[in-house]
């Protein structure tokens, strides 16, 4: 997902409207004692009355005995009927929760199947993605153009699942059955062609690596199909789709140069494409934008043939958020604060130093909340609760920023490298063993191993407490005296940069407090804001 200063008020707004389902939050006994393996969802959509309906089935190893098995499905939604291994079990669908006790308990390390049969009319995207679930829009011409976005609430919005980050499926196949002249752009690979019956087509997509509920998606238009070829940068052929509107075609077509050489920098810094094996796709869609794995939805109207941050923010999260994906929504930063700051990086190595400091500039940061909780968070706490904020977004690209500063550049593009693809081995995987879950507490592991210290100094202060550290400067006799204040009095002793003379030098703050003589001549205390920090005494 993506959120810019200029936009954030209105996710605000959305906030009281947000639908109770929400994603994540403690993972309860009924689904802890079971690990998703597998989904398969076929569902017949019908655009005339805003409806879906059809099954879920899903594949899943057992853990150990719980008190009951659960999967989420929202309210909104009739459940016709629940079945283990093929037979029918008596069920409750209540509070957004569908429960059964089995007859009889699947035995520990084994697989066992549910199948749950349901259909309705799924909550309607009052302000999508902040405020998700189907949009039911239209092309000028008077077609259905349909798109989901369920990031806040989760894959329950509109399919039966385990809503938790901590459980990605290995794979999923969506069998989706639309009107004919309509067309499915989903996850993976299209698997042959489409079956025509009856005036209406049924679409299969198999997305064969592991994946975020909140990532499957359907996007159903009249699509005109843009094909191209790109070349990774481990020599991997991939397929290009790009799924467009017909009255798009052709300034999508224009753009997608600049799409591809977003591609090819990303793959230069981070290592390459993690979903080659499958496809690089984007679907327009009548909202603005999410990071579906290999489908972007894309909705910034391809008006910027030189750069488009949207897709810049949704492409970066095929590597921060889809290859590596936070185990609990208290670390979305890794997702969020990561992708940012791909955005002032990617115009760093087009367009100069001075465009990455002008895109720095612009993410301001609010200072409201920790944004990387030590507590469990639900998608509504972390994104728009009273614990949560948008410096998820920017204060997490300004965190890295400084951390480049205190790492230098090459230890810090070996740790972003590492931290995607943290082996030689892994960052060969084309078969979905390239995905993995982490959290806040791993980066900051990798980052110390790549650093050679510890680290954890540096993260207690930005990202485990709300409040920035003073950076104040006092001039004494020619002497220039420094100090950090931190919130707390947390141990902190980031060098300081300082321009003397014209030249940049670092001063060592051990404890807290540097030096530096200075004389007469003219100094500056950070001018190109190279850490984060609040201003106090003595600073501009």
């Amino acid at each position: 997902m993506h959120l810019l200063i200029a936009i954030a008020a209105l996710a605000a707004l959305a906030t009281a409207q947000l639908p109770k389902n929400v994603s994540g939050g403690p993972l309860q006994p009924d689904q802890a004692c079971y690990d998703v393996r597998h989904y398969t969802l076929r569902l017949d959509v019908v655009p005339e009355t805003k409806s879906i309906s059809g099954s879920l089935v899903m594949r899943a190893t057992a853990l150990g005995k719980g008190p009951r098995l659960a999967l989420d499905l929202d309210p909104a939604f009739e459940v016709a009927a629940v079945e283990l291994n093929g037979a029918r079990v008596e069920f409750v669908h209540a509070n957004g929760r569908i429960t059964f006790a089995p007859p009889t308990w699947p035995e520990t390390g084994k697989d066992f199947e549910v199948t749950v049969r349901y259909g309705g009319a799924p909550h309607v995207a009052v302000n999508p993605p902040w405020n998700g679930g189907f949009t039911w829009a239209q092309t000028k011409d008077g077609k259905p153009w349909i798109a989901t976005s369920c990031q806040g609430e989760g894959g329950d919005l509109w399919w039966p699942c385990k809503d938790h980050p901590s459980d990605k499926p290995d794979g999923v196949d969506l069998f989706i059955t639309v009107p004919e002249g309509l067309t499915v752009a989903s996850n993976g690979t299209m698997r042959g062609e489409p079956r025509v019956e009856g005036g209406r087509a049924t679409f299969h997509w198999c997305e064969a690596q592991p994946i975020s509920n909140y990532c499957v998606a359907l996007n159903i238009a009249p699509y005109v199909l843009l094909k191209d070829t790109f070349e990774c940068v481990d020599g991997t052929r991939m397929p290009i789709e790009f799924f467009v509107l017909p009255e798009s075609a052709e300034k999508a077509r224009r753009c997608m140069p600049q799409f591809l050489d977003h591609l090819r920098v990303f793959e230069h810094l981070l290592g390459p494409y993690p979903f080659r094996s499958e496809k690089y796709g984007i679907a327009e869609t009548p909202f603005l934008g999410m990071e579906h794995q290999t489908i972007i939805a894309y909705g910034n109207g391809f008006r910027d043939e030189q750069y488009d941050w949207l897709h810049n923010h949704e492409l970066a999260h095929e590597w921060w958020g889809n290859l590596v994906t936070c185990r609990d929504w208290k670390d979305m930063w890794i997702h969020e604060g990561f992708g940012t700051y791909m955005q002032p990086l990617y115009k760093e190595i087009r367009f100069g130093r001075q465009a990455y400091q002008r895109e720095m500039v612009r993410q301001r940061t609010i200072d409201r909340a920790a944004i990387a909780p030590r507590e469990v968070k639900t998608s509504q706490q972390i994104y728009f609760g009273p614990g949560g904020s948008n410096d998820i977004y920017n204060k997490g690209s300004w965190v890295l920023h400084t951390l480049r500063y205190e790492l230098g550049d090459e230890k810090f593009f070996t740790l972003l490298r590492r931290f995607c693809y943290p082996t030689p081995a892994l960052e060969k995987a084309t078969d979905g063993s390239q995905c993995r879950l982490v959290d806040t507490d791993d980066f900051v592991a990798m980052c110390s191993e790549v650093a050679g210290e510890d680290m954890a100094w540096f993260f207690e202060v930005y990202v485990r407490q709300p409040h920035l550290p003073t950076l104040s400067a006092s001039l004494d006799d020619g002497l220039l005296k420094i100090r950090w204040t931190t919130p707390g009095d947390l141990p902190f002793h980031l060098d300081v940069p300082v321009i003397l003379g014209g030249k940049e030098v670092r001063v060592p703050m051990t404890g807290g407090h540097g030096e530096l003589r200075v004389g007469d001549r003219e100094y500056r205390v950070d001018p190109d804001r190279r850490v984060l920090a609040k201003r106090g005494e003595g600073l501009k």
